[in-house]
């Protein structure tokens, strides 16, 4: 099975660049999660410090992932409308064979690790909403901590349910109100109103960062960066990239060397996401018109896009264990350094073999099989 296949089943071409931004976007994300707990060693020195200071903006990689995934979701409804129940049917089970096997294969061996070192994990004792896709509400609303112990670490699939809530709901968005810039103003608004609401009600900042409606401006972003793409004239492309850079620049460096968790900063929570999305998005615009030629060959190094193409995997795989591997590492009682070191090591190592399975085993071969399927079921039909 080579790894071409996802992207050469996809219904949209293949777009330069793209696979290298994912890979940027999931080693952000990682670096934020494996660095951050000791921040307190690490920031010594300028390396050190630079370090933390980029580790401290991480979480950033969700937002570009949000994005991309609004841009090209779109992508692939402008070219297969879903025009009643059965089209919208095929649309969910193609996002389904996609990316539920890899999720769910990813469950299953969490449930029976950790049935055999600890059955009265808490972590397991609130899987549910892991299986029924609804962990950013049991982060927003319940126990931001359920998802997380000294033995695993399963936060972070709140933004996969959050993912899966906007793949369910924008095709019939699109249905009710026919325009895309329409749906795009719509989510966009949504999210804007609902977490100015959430903040002058004293909601928590988790609901505020985790909940669905409250992160909608991102895909919207997606969404209008799609449509807008075959309208700009190429001339200003240049300019839209330009002012793209600078506005998340400028955001997230006001974000990295404020002293307050990002999640409480309060401009941050009302519109602060919305800028993050934006300024991300036009900084797309040089990338999907294949503008920015010499960003997009440093993009398309053969190491990105290998990352880029198995960051799925890798963003699931990456915290599960992390925990575990931070406990028994530091139970051998070393110098904080060295300990440190030892459990990247281990961390990063346990994370590249599960994607490097989970990618090739399970995630390319259950897509072609149902792409198979999808071909054989119109052969027969002939």
């Amino acid at each position: 099975m080579q790894h071409s296949n996802i992207r050469r089943l996809s219904s949209i071409g293949y777009i330069k660049g793209l696979d290298g931004i994912r890979a940027i976007a999931v080693l952000l994300v990682i670096l934020h999660h494996y660095m951050m707990p000791f921040s307190s060693y690490i920031a010594h020195g300028l390396l050190g410090k630079l370090t933390i200071l980029l580790a401290k903006i991480g979480w950033v990689g969700v937002d570009i992932f949000f994005v991309i995934s609004g841009y090209l979701i779109t992508q692939i409804l402008i070219k297969r409308p879903v025009k009643n129940f059965h089209d919208y049917q095929s649309f969910i089970v193609s996002r389904a064979w996609r990316l539920l096997p890899a999720y769910f294969a990813c469950l299953l061996v969490f449930t029976f690790v950790a049935i055999a070192l600890n059955p009265n994990s808490k972590v397991l004792n609130h899987s549910f909403s892991l299986w029924t896709l609804t962990t950013n509400l049991q982060s927003a609303f319940i126990n931001r901590t359920a998802l997380m112990d000294h033995q695993f670490n399963l936060v972070h699939f709140w933004s996969l349910a959050l993912e899966w809530h906007f793949y369910l709901a924008i095709p019939i968005f699109l249905w009710l109100f026919r325009a895309y810039w329409i749906v795009a103003t719509l989510l966009l608004a949504m999210a804007l109103t609902t977490r100015i609401i959430f903040q002058k009600a004293g909601f928590s900042d988790n609901a505020i960062y985790a909940f669905t409606l409250c992160r909608l401006d991102a895909f919207a972003m997606g969404i209008f960066l799609s449509i807008s793409e075959p309208k700009i004239k190429q001339q200003f492309v240049p300019y839209f990239g330009i002012a793209g850079l600078l506005l998340l620049s400028a955001t997230l460096f006001t974000i990295a060397v404020d002293a307050t968790p990002y999640k409480k900063i309060t401009w941050l929570q009302s519109y602060g996401y919305t800028l993050i999305a934006g300024g991300f998005a036009l900084a797309l615009f040089p990338i999907i018109t294949n503008q920015a030629k010499s960003m997009i060959r440093i993009l398309e190094s053969k190491i990105l896009v290998g990352i880029g193409r198995q960051s799925y995997s890798l963003y699931i795989w990456h915290l599960i264990f992390f925990p575990i591997i931070t406990q028994t590492v530091v139970g051998f009682k070393l110098n904080p350094f060295t300990s440190i070191w030892l459990i990247l090591i281990f961390a990063s190592l346990l994370s590249v073999l599960a994607t490097h399975i989970s990618y090739r085993f399970i995630e390319t071969k259950c897509y072609a099989i149902y792409h198979q399927a999808i071909k054989l079921g119109k052969n027969l039909t002939k």
